[in-house]
């Protein structure tokens, strides 16, 4: 069991029909319901849940800060008035926070470019670990022991900012090519860890082609309909 935070979409409501309107769209979603389930395997998703964004804030566009139809939970007096935990998607800034972690992210690519370039080609720690795998009297002190004798990743061990900027295993993690390392922060950014649609799918996330579909699909949906951050636990 844990709590999870999902992207509920609801058509235009007025602001005391809000939660209502969430309880009809999680309702399907109870553990243990039937509501539209023959299948008597199916568990559900949550068995309790709450308006929370819970580190998945969304930015309000300034100037609307004050606006009635912003969605707060609980815990709003302790947030700045530019963060929410929803509205509808006309109010909502949902494009700052993804241009600054492309712009973060292709920084990041050039400028480990420019530092991997001052060392022989390093091996991902993958590398060690499929040996270990194939022949028994590689030992794990040995992989360890390999990876971290190679001079690049001994330059980032023996700095901690390097190696948080550029990770303790770079190799794969830079491995794409720059549009794509770009790509991929940009479409991390927005998606929470579910989305539920209009429609009333409940879509997983947790990988990069999950992030892909949830922003395509909330870029495509009007400026009307509301976006509200939804805590539950499962």
């Amino acid at each position: 069991m844990s709590k999870q935070v999902v992207t509920v979409c609801l058509p235009p409501c007025e602001p005391h029909e809000v939660r209502e309107a969430l309880a009809a769209a999680m309702a399907p979603f109870e553990y243990d319901t039937q509501i539209g389930r023959p299948d008597e395997e199916w568990q559900g998703e949550w068995d309790y849940w709450f308006v929370d964004a819970r580190g998945w804030d969304l930015a309000v566009r300034p100037g609307h800060e004050d606006d009635p139809r912003i969605v707060r939970g609980e815990d709003a007096p302790s947030r700045p008035r530019s963060l929410c935990d929803g509205g509808p998607k006309g109010l909502l800034d949902l494009d700052t926070g993804r241009v600054a972690a492309a712009r973060e992210a292709g920084e990041r690519w050039d400028a480990w470019q420019v530092f991997a370039a001052g060392f022989p080609p390093s091996l991902p720690y993958a590398h060690f670990a499929r040996r270990a795998a194939e022949d028994p009297g590689y030992t794990q002190d040995r992989v360890v022991a390999d990876f971290n004798a190679q001079p690049l990743i001994r330059a980032l061990d023996q700095d901690p900012s390097l190696e948080e900027r550029f990770t303790w295993d770079p190799v794969p993690w830079f491995g794409e090519d720059r549009a794509a390392f770009v790509e991929r922060a940009e479409a991390d950014v927005l998606p929470s860890f579910a989305l539920l649609t209009l429609d009333g799918r409940w879509l997983d996330g947790s990988s990069h082609q999950a992030n892909v579909r949830f922003n395509a699909y909330v870029d495509g949906l009007p400026d009307s309909t509301l976006l509200v951050r939804v805590m539950y636990h499962s």
